[in-house]
């Protein structure tokens, strides 16, 4: 679990946050959307392994960004959504179900552009993101 001191509130926590979203969310399921074109089950288990285990820890993620009780809840509710659509995409590649597989990636995506959408207004570019696109503007990796 992330630990901040108690004077630091969401703000402070969301470059943490959307780092670790990056490292252990988006990485593997980029790499489970690669991996559905191919026959390969081992692979997008292992693929939807990583991203359950990274979906409990925002379950219980300590700082989300928003400050009130009811947008926490919020939050917490798509996390266990996702971490819902993980546990039917580890089942489906474990049964090699080409269309539960195809199903979960898609109700996973849904559930993170519906999250990001609440709680990533588009008005605001975030730090985050900031860094990424200050790097591609600078020649970096794309």
């Amino acid at each position: 679990m992330p630990t901040l001191r108690p004077s630091e509130g969401p703000e402070s926590a969301t470059p943490q946050l959307a780092r670790f979203m990056r490292e252990r969310v988006n990485v593997p399921f980029a790499f489970a959307m690669m991996e559905s074109e191919t026959n390969r089950p081992l692979r997008m288990r292992k693929a939807a392994g990583l991203m359950r285990e990274a979906a409990r820890r925002l379950v219980h993620w300590s700082t989300p960004p928003t400050v009130s009780p009811q947008g926490q809840q919020v939050f917490h509710a798509y996390a266990q959504s996702l971490e819902r659509h993980i546990g039917r995409l580890e089942l489906a590649s474990t049964t090699r179900e080409t269309g539960g597989i195809a199903n979960s990636l898609e109700r996973i995506r849904q559930t993170c552009n519906d999250c990001h959408h609440f709680f990533r207004p588009a008005s605001q570019l975030s730090r985050d993101v900031m860094f990424d696109r200050i790097a591609v503007e600078l020649g970096g990796a794309q």
